[in-house]
């Protein structure tokens, strides 16, 4: 995601589903991409796509989640953008940081997805059945190597 990376100017992720399969995580099959990134990031890009934003959708579970939220559609497969985004939890509203990741070489680009203990943890954070069900999918694969 090449367009990204000249975009963005902060760290960012791929989480979810796309990340899983990116980890090596077999039989799953991503619905969109989601990103993680600060919100100055989320704003730059909804600035640089705003021809190709889905200003109709609305994510579900807006009571567990905020961020400041895109979706474009002008790719194969529909981008989330997720700015700063915080989950409700019983403490309350937390920033939702990633801690450890690898790096990528995907076909040139790098690409930071979270580590798969990290993706278990954000994952059990969102605490949806969902997010449950592909938290248990997450084993002891090994790491993705690591790309410098």
């Amino acid at each position: 995601m090449p367009e990204l990376a000249r975009t963005f100017r902060d760290p960012w992720w791929i989480i979810g589903s796309a990340a899983m399969v990116l980890a090596g995580i077999a039989d799953i099959a991503p619905q969109d991409i989601d990103v993680l990134c600060s919100r100055a990031d989320a704003l730059r890009l909804r600035e640089a796509w705003r021809g190709h934003a889905d200003a109709d959708y609305r994510p579900a579970d807006g009571t567990r989640f905020r961020s400041t939220f895109s979706r474009f559609v002008h790719l194969p497969m529909p981008v989330e953008v997720m700015g700063g985004l915080e989950v409700m939890t019983a403490a309350g509203w937390q920033a939702l940081v990633v801690h450890e990741d690898v790096c990528l070489d995907i076909a040139g680009d790098a690409l930071r997805i979270p580590t798969l203990r990290e993706q278990r943890r954000i994952l059990l954070a969102f605490g949806r059945d969902k997010d449950l069900a592909k938290a248990a999918r997450i084993s002891l694969l090994p790491e993705p190597p690591h790309v410098a």
